[in-house]
């Protein structure tokens, strides 16, 4: 009985992530397609802007295709679990990156070599993608976004880190306690503030947390840290 009721509140917290995860994505591809039809007029005839226009198409069509999909056949919004690298989940996810949004950024990565985790890639991607896009918010005129994954040991067991840091505006300390991951609570104007409430539940989901530095004026470092394979739930 008791593993029955386990398995029950698994199932409810799942189901309300991935409703935060289409209602975030959605949003997040209607704000692109605003910005790029508000810009059109004044910038058309700019050779990087059209292709920055055709960047921008491709990737929505083809992010709006898989929410549908995704959505679409598996409608228990279940994990699918499997031996993942996030190296290739966050190489994946930069190039998929807008030219637009990184054009101003100086950009660094350093993928090491680490162990696979157990995770399913559709739910991490989200997760990385939303800290990905709030450093890029974070530094409007340009800066520093660094990706990096290495090997670390918490309490004696080794978890696979994924480093996302900007040089950006930072956050004080009374944000990073009491509202960075809260639903509906963002610094950003049109924010929603599901992002981070999103990820931290998907990071949840995969017996993960997530580690956070930031001060005012002195950029963010999220740190997502997942168990190694041997260690995986």
């Amino acid at each position: 009985m008791q593993a029955k009721k386990t398995r029950k509140n698994y199932r409810v917290s799942l189901e309300k992530t991935a409703d935060s995860v289409i209602v975030h994505d959605m949003k997040n591809l209607a704000f692109r397609l605003s910005a790029l039809l508000q810009n059109m007029d004044d910038n058309y005839d700019n050779p990087v802007f059209k292709q920055s226009i055709m960047d921008i198409l491709n990737d929505t069509i083809g992010k709006m295709n898989t929410i549908v999909k995704r959505f679409r056949d598996n409608q228990q919004h279940t994990v699918i679990k499997l031996r993942v690298d996030l190296n290739q989940i966050l190489s994946d996810l930069i190039q998929s990156l807008p030219v637009r949004k990184t054009r101003s950024l100086d950009l660094h990565t350093e993928l090491t070599e680490i162990p696979l985790v157990w995770g399913d890639s559709f739910y991490l991607h989200n997760a990385f993608q939303s800290i990905v896009h709030n450093a890029i918010d974070a530094t409007p005129d340009g800066g520093i976004i660094s990706i990096r994954t290495n090997v670390v040991q918490r309490r004696r067991k080794p978890k696979v880190c994924v480093e996302i840091a900007d040089s950006g505006v930072g956050m004080d300390r009374d944000f990073l306690e009491n509202n960075l991951f809260s639903p509906f609570t963002s610094t950003k104007e049109k924010g929603l503030g599901l992002g981070l409430f999103t990820c931290q539940q998907i990071i949840s989901l995969h017996h993960g947390n997530i580690e956070v530095e930031s001060a005012p004026g002195e950029g963010s470092i999220f740190r997502i840290l997942l168990p190694a394979d041997e260690y995986a739930g």
